[in-house]
């Protein structure tokens, strides 16, 4: 059935700020809703009747995929308002549409310099297949309460990020050596310019069988695309740089300064990355896990400040200095972060399970 069929829509109106001003002294109490439901003023039109309540919202342009029930006057900029036929009241969860719809718009808006739009004559033929109101309902509570579960594991994930951003506080009390230079702790491996996700897959050599993970300036390391040895992409006569072992993933630019540990692999990165790995014949003991954990803020103080801001590895090997534990310190530091980083995988994979559920339309 075509969403025309079911709503009387109304594409609404735009509100410049000068009315909203002049209603705003005149006491005007009807909030205008726009973008992503938010409130853009007040003022003493409505777009709709206390008769039209409840009805449906959404943005007609930017943030174009949402859909939103509404239950109190109000007036819409950029918002166009879906109004229930009186035929079909008592025969549709709004709820419901509200979900199914907020599904539907981001496949069919369309795009222009970057903005996306949902025209009126494209929803009002859009088709959509339902069930019976008590199956809406019933359907409706499940996604409810999978999201009330989400938002209450978006606040466990916040938590653990907090603590895991504190700076360590540890009661030493044995130390191999303190304020030692990091140029005589570390190397560091620098990125392969050009490397490039579509260079990758064109260079992608089948029968290889050691895979390296290409690094870059994202800060999580999961996902990261895997590729063979290949030619770097301004001097084909010699490959990319690779990394076999242990060590620290640094963003260089963007989030510059994030650290990430890397475990026992095979590594290349673009230009946006380095690695820090130790030097050969290192005479103190260091879990690179450690220093991830204990010195993220140090390798963070040597970014640049602005938007697009750049870790300068000279001034870091130039200036900073760590303190060293013994081994046996560092290792329970580690033990401790183990179980934190345990407890976030398990809930990672409890949000990614209801995430999948719930970016599923509905039947």
């Amino acid at each position: 059935m075509k969403i025309k069929d079911i709503f009387d829509i109304n594409q609404g109106h735009q509100i410049t700020d000068e009315e909203i001003y002049r209603d705003i002294i005149n006491g005007g109490k009807v909030p205008i809703i726009t973008a992503n439901n938010e409130i853009k003023g007040l003022w003493n039109k409505t777009i709709v009747n206390p008769c039209d309540l409840p009805c449906l919202t959404y943005p007609t342009k930017a943030n174009s995929g949402t859909c939103f029930l509404q239950k109190k006057i109000f007036d819409a900029n950029n918002t166009a308002v879906l109004v229930p036929k009186k035929e079909w009241i008592s025969k549709i969860d709004l709820n419901w549409f509200s979900f199914k719809l907020s599904k539907m718009f981001p496949k069919v808006a369309t795009s222009k310099e970057g903005v996306n739009y949902l025209n009126r004559e494209i929803v009002e033929e859009l088709d959509i297949v339902f069930p019976g109101k008590n199956v809406q309902d019933k359907e409706y509570r499940r996604i409810e309460e999978l999201t009330i579960v989400k938002g209450k594991i978006d606040s466990i994930r916040e938590k653990i990020k907090r603590i895991k951003n504190l700076a360590v506080i540890a009661d030493y009390k044995i130390f191999q050596a303190k304020d030692v230079p990091v140029k005589i702790i570390f190397d560091c491996v620098s990125g392969n310019s050009g490397l490039t996700e579509e260079y990758l897959y064109q260079n992608t050599l089948l029968s290889q069988d050691k895979k390296y993970t290409v690094l870059t300036g994202g800060i999580s390391i999961e996902n990261c695309v895997k590729t063979d040895l290949c030619a770097k992409p301004k001097n084909k006569n010699e490959k990319i740089t690779v990394f076999s072992g242990e060590g620290i993933h640094v963003v260089r630019k963007g989030r510059a300064g994030t650290v990430n540990y890397l475990k026992n692999g095979n590594y290349t990165l673009n230009d946006d990355a380095y690695i820090i790995k130790l030097k050969n014949a290192l005479k103190y003991k260091l879990l690179l896990k450690w220093v991830v954990i204990s010195y993220s803020k140090l390798f963070a103080e040597y970014a640049s400040s602005s938007d697009n801001s750049t870790w300068n590895k000279s001034s870091f090997f130039k200036h900073a200095t760590i303190d060293i534990p013994s081994i046996k310190e560092q290792e329970e530091v580690v033990k401790r972060f183990a179980i934190i980083e345990e407890y976030e995988k398990k809930i990672a994979k409890v949000y990614q399970r209801i995430e999948s559920i719930l970016s599923k339309e509905v039947v």
